[in-house]
């Protein structure tokens, strides 16, 4: 872990909601120099403000005079056997239970779904060769899939739609599961035939015979979900892929009064469903109840069936199975930590609504244990509980009517899943406290269930490791190729380093262990790596393939110690950055799991293409620095472009420092380093978030082969009451001039000094920014000043002198020389309590009571009035011209500043209509204003209804881009007329936006692991 110095304090607190609008750390700036040519405004004003960085309660003598008034103090092929089955059932092939998967094998192709890209077809039908047939994107989260006589059945989780309301005329956005049925006869126009909404979220499901079976539950807190837990199971009829159609539903609701609302576990056979999942009444006393669903009609008819209560918690499909004619649970009660013991329990099964109790047991543990996993073999059951060592205990279940524990056998780890071999038992476990690794495969003697042995154990997955499948998946994904005597595990890990920095390695991929039953042993050999979080594994042509969320990877393993990867196929790709130049998009991918990060230069007429032109790996810039693991801050890299150069600037791994690197495209499918070099400039120099004033600018700005960094240093008072005053501010511009490719030149500017500095903002080749200086006399007021730096020349750049004025800069316009201002005034007043005081003041409002510690009396309210102001500048000196007060329940947040518009959000309030000169408030929304060329502020609003709940990223010339979350999508609002403003949704994205960069009329729109997203804004 990096700590930040206190000079970035601010920033650290304010970063995560920064990243959210790409802007995110502290940055800084200083400059002083000569003045131009005086032009004096007749009738100059001498602008006093109030201090933005004031605060009730420390003497104005502190903090270098920059503090506030005097006042009071504030304070599968996995499950090893048939995939197709359920371990508990079987028979006649009309009544065939068939299980889904996030892959499908069938005629030389592979149909796979990625949480990122949806479903994508590959042919794989010539050995060495992966070609991508088709895909289908959709916008819900794929969960499972069944492929059935040429038609997929994909079911997704967290699909959202509008559903429109004819009485109220509005659309309400809801997100359910969902069922698509999607020919496949054509993989290169993969159509959708049928579809069928689900509610809540799918727990599980089946397809028995032409009936798929499914299981979804409803939290209470789902969007558009019921308020309470509930339970539903749906059959539908598939018979015909084009008619989905309801067959049967039956709902009930959960009984966990404390609403935590866990996913449920299914266990099936052909006549039975038993649905159960964790329920907990807040003790140690919780248990589940088992729900029994009659499915034994072949067209889908649903009978509720009996209620079984299990003894515990039931947290896996593995911990119910019936077994001719007897079900068998074995459970826990409570929850997390507990000292009940497990019990087993067998019900004689007449039929699924009579069900009665057999036998009954409790498992004697050496210690207080927690049951990790279950599993039924025939007349034989398996559990395992763990604290810090793992025993296996064998129970006997030949008589039903007794069930005998009887032996145990303790080994260091846990177990997660088991999988039965006759008198062998393979399992799959964890024991972080291994040298050898965190992640495990077991081989247990079991054919004396008295006396259990481990046969052999082999360690794997590096310092710490995981499973991308929960319980009642993992047997799907651990694959046991008997043919081949060869277990597939996919995992993810990673392993430390011995530097003093922590760094470390990801090792996740495919592990290959090789076993011999019948000799009880099993041999570690080598790892096929992946890209991203591995999933699936299976061979097919005599070829490893490994399967992640982000690629299909195919291996030869004729060499298993050595998998050798021959050809890989992307199905995501990472996209955190664009900028254009030119005919070329280069994209940022940055992988914080793989400490990875690369440019991908692909033509702008397909930016969203798979397969980049070229690559150009960046991590080697950063691997001489020491600490330079994990990215390096790659991730987070600011892009310019210039010509047929890319800049890349990004912190070192301790923030000290910024490095810039100079990237030549001119021949773009060879890109190589032109010049890289380290600058003396604190990273957080690279994000910009306002503090205390309205945030307006960039920390970096472009001026060709020129870039200009705003650098900031804050000191701070820690006071004995915990609280945080301002102690020191200096701010320097750090210009790299660029203008050689190969040999970057840098220059520091200090800024005049203030108490604080706003953003960049560029007039051709001028940097504009603005300051405030407290007053001497009263620290609770300041003198803004407007700041121009000429760096026309970077090698010798012209400070403007500083032009006093009311407020910190918003925009200018260089046209009629007017400047666009917010000015602050502090505001004091007493207040019934502190509800009076915080809706007067919704962004910075301090209540002080007039007796201490009692909020619920009087007090005393302090808060900033904001007042918009436009005035004439001058060489020297500035007029004001008007100016609009802000309501002071408004609170401004951040301004975005287009051609003659500023656009300004309010996270706290908002704006619904304009009365006289002010703002109305309301709820959270826009504020636009204009009228610099004309010489007259003018304001529109827009309420947060109104643009969708939607976030601003960027403005461009009169409108506004905008990011809306139901569901993601790219909206612009456009300002050309103030008196009519319009909001138009211009389409929907894949997922949240990282960056969004702007191309003519295109958002290239940036989503991390779900790639890039064009977005016509016409």
């Amino acid at each position: 872990m990096t700590f930040l110095p206190r000079s970035c304090a601010s920033w650290l607190v304010l970063a995560t909601a920064a990243a959210s609008a790409g802007l995110i750390g502290c940055q800084v700036g200083s400059t002083t120099g000569d003045s131009s040519p005086s032009d004096d405004l007749p009738g100059q004003t001498d602008f006093i403000s109030g201090n933005p960085n004031g605060s009730p309660g420390r003497d104005s003598a502190e903090g270098d005079g920059a503090g506030a008034p005097s006042t009071p103090d504030s304070s599968s092929a996995g499950t090893g056997g048939d995939p197709g089955q359920d371990a508990d059932g079987g028979g006649e092939a009309e009544r065939a239970i068939t299980e889904a998967d996030i892959i499908q094998v069938h005629g030389g192709k592979l149909y796979a779904l990625s949480q990122y890209s949806g479903l994508s077809i590959i042919d794989i039908s010539r050995r060495d060769r992966l070609n991508l047939l088709g895909r289908y994107q959709a916008t819900g989260l794929p969960f499972e899939m069944y492929l059935r006589d040429g038609v997929v059945y994909a079911m997704f989780s967290s699909w959202g739609s509008y559903v429109y309301d004819a009485d109220s005329a509005t659309y309400t956005y809801v997100q359910t599961s969902r069922i698509e049925a999607l020919d496949v006869s054509e993989p290169s126009d993969i159509r959708q035939i049928g579809s069928f909404d689900l509610p809540g979220s799918i727990s599980d499901s089946r397809i028995v015979g032409d009936v798929l079976y499914a299981v979804t539950f409803e939290n209470g807190a789902c969007w558009g979900c019921g308020s309470e837990p509930n339970t539903t199971i749906t059959s539908l009829s598939v018979g015909d892929p084009a008619d989905i159609s309801v067959v049967d539903q039956l709902s009930y609701g959960d009984p966990d009064a404390n609403s935590y609302g866990w996913r449920r576990s299914v266990s099936v056979t052909q006549d039975r469903m038993y649905v159960a999942g964790i329920e907990w009444d807040g003790t140690n006393e919780g248990h589940s109840t088992i729900q029994v669903i009659d499915i034994s009609d072949p067209e889908g008819d649903l009978v509720e069936g009996a209620i079984v209560e299990a003894v515990g918690q039931i947290q896996s499909r593995w911990q119910m199975d019936e077994h001719e004619g007897v079900l068998r649970v074995i459970s826990q009660p409570g929850i997390w930590r507990t000292d009940a013991l497990p019990g087993v329990q067998t019900f004689s099964v007449a039929s699924s609504e009579e069900i009665t109790a057999l036998g009954y047991t409790e498992l004697e543990l050496p210690r207080p244990e927690t049951l990790r996993s279950v599993r039924f073999d025939g007349a034989k059951a398996y559990a395992i509980t763990a604290e810090q060592t793992d025993p296996l205990f064998t129970i006997d279940l030949s008589d039903p009517e007794h069930p005998a524990q009887l032996g145990e056998l303790e080994m260091p780890g846990w177990v997660y899943h088991m999988e039965p071999r006759g008198d062998r038992l393979l399992a799959l476990g964890f024991d972080n406290a291994a040298a050898e690794g965190a992640l495990h495969v077991s081989l247990f003697d079991v054919s004396d269930l008295a006396r259990p042995t481990m046969l052999e154990r082999v360690h794997f997955g590096g310092d710490w490791a995981s499973f991308a499948e929960d319980q009642d998946r993992i047997h799907k994904a651990f694959t046991i190729l008997n043919d081949l005597g060869t277990i597939l595990v996919p995992y993810s890990g990673w392993e430390y380093t011995d530097d003093l920095y922590g760094c470390g390695s990801y090792t996740s991929g495919i592990q290959l262990i090789d076993f011999d039953l019948a000799g009880g042993t099993l041999t570690k050999r080598g790892v096929a790596s992946a890209r991203g979080q591995s999933r699936r594994a299976f061979v097919h042509d005599e070829r490893l393939f490994a399967v992640s969320d982000e690629e299909v990877a195919t291996f030869d393993i004729s060499d298993r110690d050595a998998p050798a990867e021959v050809t890989d196929l992307a199905l995501a790709t990472i996209i955190n950055n664009t900028v254009v130049t030119g005919d070329l998009v280069v994209r940022l991918s940055a992988d914080w799991w793989t400490s990875s990060a690369e440019l991908e230069i692909v033509s702008a007429a397909d930016p969203t293409r798979t397969e980049p032109i070229s690559e150009f790996d960046l991590s080697a810039l950063a691997d001489a620095e020491p600490g330079s693991c994990y990215g390096s801050g790659l991730g987070n890299a600011r892009l310019f472009a210039h010509g047929q150069y890319v800049y890349v600037l990004w912190p070192s791994s301790d923030w000290t420092k910024t490095r810039v690197a100079v990237i030549d495209l001119r021949d773009p499918a060879n890109p190589r380093v032109a010049s890289q070099k380290e600058l003396p400039i604190s990273g957080s120099a690279l994000y910009y978030y306002g503090y205390r004033v309205v945030a307006a600018g960039d920390s970096v700005v472009q001026a060709g082969s020129t870039l200009v960094l705003r650098s900031v240093t804050d000191e701070y008072y820690y006071y004995d009451d915990g609280s945080v005053g301002p102690r020191s501010h200096e701010a320097s511009l750090e210009i790299i001039d660029l203008s050689n490719p190969r040999s970057p030149a840098h220059r520091s500017v200090a800024l005049p000094e203030g108490a604080g500095h706003t953003g960049l903002q560029l007039d051709g080749t001028t940097v504009l920014t603005s300051h405030w200086v407290p007053l001497p006399d009263d620290a609770s007021r300041a003198r803004f000043y407007f700041d121009r730096i000429d760096i026309s020349d970077p090698s010798s750049p012209v400070v403007r002198a500083p032009i006093n004025v009311p407020g910190s800069l918003l925009a200018f316009d260089s046209g009629s020389s007017r400047l666009l201002t917010m000015d602050y005034e502090a505001i004091a007043f007493e207040a019934t309590g502190y509800e009076a005081c915080y809706s007067s003041f919704p962004y910075d409002a301090q209540f002080v009571p007039a007796r201490p510690e009692d909020w619920s009396g009087p007090g005393r309210c302090f808060g900033t009035h904001r007042t918009l102001k436009l005035v004439d500048v001058g060489g020297t000196t500035a007029r004001l011209r008007d100016e609009s007060p802000i309501d002071d329940a408004v609170g401004i947040s951040q301004a975005f500043v287009g051609d003659g518009r500023v656009f300004m959000y309010s996270y706290g309030s908002g704006w619904v209509v304009a009365e006289g000169d002010g703002v109305a408030s309301s709820g959270p929304g826009l504020l636009v204003a204009g009228g610099l060329a004309e010489g007259r502020i003018r304001v529109a609003t827009q309420t947060s209804e109104d643009i969708g709940q939607g976030q601003p990223l960027l403005a461009d010339g009169t409108r506004l881009i905008l990011s809306t979350y139901d569901p993601p999508a790219i909206a612009v609002l456009d300002a050309a007329d103030l008196d009519e403003l319009t909001f138009e949704r211009k389409g929907e994205l894949s997922s949240y936006i990282y960056q969004v960069t702007l191309d003519g009329d295109r958002a290239l729109c940036s989503l991390g692991h779900y790639g890039i997203d064009v977005i016509d804004l016409r």
